[in-house]
């Protein structure tokens, strides 16, 4: 979780501590006090709705087991049977551990800083694939919306993602800069790669609009989303938003 906005000196490119990185607070503007009613709204739905799903089918599934066990005591199957049956209870207790995690998140404030939750996303990555993704933020991020900061964060999260899931890399490299009139990050690794003009397609067929939804957040605020990549890699993927006049 980001740390409380603190007022501090212009960062000097290239600086990796994550102590030494705060952000001015930002303006509050109307899409962010819209999200946060959105926010508020998908925090009521998944409580009254799919949290309570999966543990009322949690509580069924457990005493399916029950009856199952005592139906199948003799037979050469049991073992397997049950088996699967823990498996999907393993699978339930899962789903409900993300949904728990999901719901814990819309009750977070909208961060006020692009530097702590940046580092905080690298780490995570870090402490799930042992690659230390390199950070390096530079410039000032005063003039950014809460808009923005969440899009950069965002587009930060999704990218680190489908590295850690498809992408197999040994080596991940984040940069922010402030300057001129923009804001850029660029997200590089040596993973595998992938054919740019083919698979965000495929995969918003198949549901998983992660690419489709990180272009389509960026370029409702003005900005430019970029993919560069192919088979065997390695991957570049560049954001670029305007700062936006006071």
């Amino acid at each position: 979780m980001a740390l409380p906005p603190q007022a501090v000196p212009d960062e000097p490119a290239g600086h990796h501590d994550p102590a030494a990185h705060h952000d001015a607070p930002g303006r509050d503007d109307p899409d962010a006090a819209a999200l946060r009613r959105r926010l508020a709204r998908l925090r009521f739905d998944l409580h009254d709705g799919p949290q309570q799903d999966v543990h009322l089918l949690a509580q069924d599934l457990g005493l399916f087991r029950e009856q199952l066990q005592a139906l199948l005591e003799t037979h050469q199957d049991r073992d397997r049977v049950l088996g699967r049956i823990d498996d999907l209870q393993a699978q339930l207790e899962s789903l409900d551990r993300d949904l728990r995690r999901l719901w814990t998140a819309t009750q977070e404030p909208l961060p006020r800083s692009v530097s702590e939750p940046l580092f905080d996303l690298a780490q995570a990555f870090a402490d799930r694939t042992g690659v230390v993704p390199s950070v390096g933020i530079a410039g000032e991020f005063d003039a950014l919306t809460d808009s923005q900061r969440q899009a950069i964060l965002s587009v930060a999260r999704e990218a680190l993602s489908n590295i850690r899931k498809h992408g197999h890399a040994e080596r991940v490299e984040i940069s922010v800069t402030a300057h001129g009139g923009d804001v850029e990050m660029v997200i590089r690794d040596d993973g595998e790669g992938f054919d740019p003009e083919t698979v965000p397609a495929l995969a918003a067929q198949a549901g998983h609009l992660g690419l489709v939804g990180m272009r389509e957040r960026v370029e409702m605020l003005g900005g430019r989303f970029r993919i560069e990549s192919g088979p065997g890699g390695p991957t570049r993927i560049s954001v670029r938003l305007p700062r936006w006049p006071s």
